[in-house]
């Protein structure tokens, strides 16, 4: 009995200690954000950044990816260590406007969107060599990979977001009308970053010039707003976005979080709602710690901690979690409080019938 016991126990502190923080809707985090990669100046050294566009958090590695576009470079920073000092892991790449990285046999795969080649090309880390992804993806803006290994990258110049299947090597469009801009629930308007909900089958996209993110089911020929207004009038109200450019989404929850860049804010849009609400930024343009200048994407880590990448101010910006109570009472932050019962209880009855 007692071997069965440290079992479960051994088991439940390990389930709880590879899980990350589930967010609630009603998190709040420190509006002064601390730099943790780039000087604010730019440069090449291994502290500086140059113009950065897009930025990744491996969960299962606990380290920060920053797509160094600048310095045709991918720079890797390890969170647990206090030095800001980012380690190369690949160079004499053309203009990385934005960054995926998977986890593959225990080693990251890193997806690149390249303005340069106006392609999507994958690294396994540590090999020198790389793979072209799907087809061209002119002016290749965004790009995102789904549980099947399916990649989506989004074209800004044909207005589409295509999805290619590694087992067809056939790229699809699944949202927007390929070649045709406009603001029609059809219609894409140079699209940038790309969210794609592994749950529900859900395309989300950061329809740039439109000045709002579109859903879309995959295989539907039509998108909703979902935040921003439908018509693709830009704003900086509560309902409105400008140039919105990165779109997280809590899959959990079904929260939005945006990068409303030329808003100079990360703005929350809880489910179904009609209006944002600022959760960093939005104090005009500047380098101050509580102020951004064009940032272009964001990123969580396990601990629920809001990374922004502050492209034009050269530098990734953290900004803590200092409050993760839940809406409701009845519920935790970590793991909802009924399934871990259950999950307790289905354990015990298998051990104890």
């Amino acid at each position: 009995m007692h071997t069965y016991m440290l079992f479960i126990f051994a088991f439940v502190c390990s389930f709880s200690l590879t899980t990350s923080l589930i967010l609630s809707p009603c998190a709040k985090w420190n509006t002064t954000g601390i730099v943790i990669a780039g000087t604010g100046e730019r440069g090449n050294k291994s502290d500086q950044l140059t113009d950065p566009r897009s930025i990744f958090f491996l969960k299962q590695t606990q380290t920060l990816y920053v797509a160094d576009a600048g310095n045709n470079r991918i720079q890797k920073f390890s969170i647990d260590s206090p030095s800001k000092i980012g380690v190369t892991v690949i160079s004499n790449v053309q203009y990385v406007t934005d960054i995926y990285v998977d986890y593959e046999n225990n080693k990251p795969a890193i997806y690149l969107s390249l303005g340069g080649e106006q392609r999507v090309r994958k690294w396994i880390e540590g090999e020198s060599d790389s793979v072209p992804v799907g087809g061209p993806c002119p002016f290749c803006e965004g790009v995102w990979v789904d549980k099947e290994k399916n990649v989506y990258m989004s074209s800004a110049s044909r207005h589409c977001v295509y999805k290619w299947s590694p087992e067809t090597n056939i790229p699809i469009v699944v949202a927007g009308k390929e070649d045709y801009s406009g603001s029609s629930s059809n219609n894409l308007n140079s699209p940038e970053g790309v969210y794609v909900d592994n749950i529900r089958n859900a395309i989300y996209v950061a329809d740039y010039a439109n000045n709002r993110v579109q859903k879309w089911f995959i295989g539907a020929s039509n998108g909703t707003t979902i935040a921003g207004l439908s018509s693709g009038e830009a704003g900086s109200d509560k309902e409105s976005l400008k140039r919105p450019t990165s779109v997280w989404v809590d899959d959990e929850t079904q929260v939005i979080y945006i990068a409303d860049s030329q808003n100079q804010r990360i703005q929350r849009w809880l489910y179904n709602s009609s209006i944002g609400e600022t959760i960093a930024g939005g104090l005009g343009t500047g380098d101050k710690l509580t102020q951004f200048d064009q940032p272009d994407d964001i990123a969580f880590d396990n601990d629920g901690n809001l990374y922004v990448c502050d492209r034009i101010n050269e530098r990734v910006m953290m900004f803590s979690i200092i409050d993760n109570q839940s809406c409701f009472p009845s519920s935790t932050n970590r793991l909802n409080s009924l399934s871990f019962i259950i999950f307790i209880t289905t354990v015990f009855t298998f051990f104890y019938p």
